[in-house]
């Protein structure tokens, strides 16, 4: 994770970044949830990984976590999305 404390992937990050009333989280949750275990391609530790591509597949550049942020369609000013930031901006002075 960004902040390099918490647990977790990628996807976890950008959950972060859901706006908190998007009306599409809770369908990519229910479309995830009615697969049957059986017919699942991912293992359970991945479920997340697929709620947050399923939503993605909503968007108007389908699967792309940076097009999703370029168009608006995730809060980047959250706490640990700026922090994520500034951390980038420091690394990747070249005044320094």
């Amino acid at each position: 994770m960004p902040d390099n404390q918490a647990i977790g992937e990628l996807e976890d990050f950008v959950k972060t970044m859901l706006p908190e009333c998007d009306p599409v989280w809770p369908l990519s949750r229910q479309y995830i949830d009615g697969i049957a275990l059986k017919h699942r391609k991912f293992r359970a530790k991945k479920e997340l990984r697929a709620r947050v591509h399923a939503w993605l597949a909503t968007r108007k550049q389908p699967g792309r976590m940076g097009a999703a942020i370029k168009e608006g369609d995730l809060d980047i000013d959250g706490d640990l999305a700026v922090s994520f930031t500034e951390w980038l901006d420091r690394v990747f002075d070249k005044s320094q």
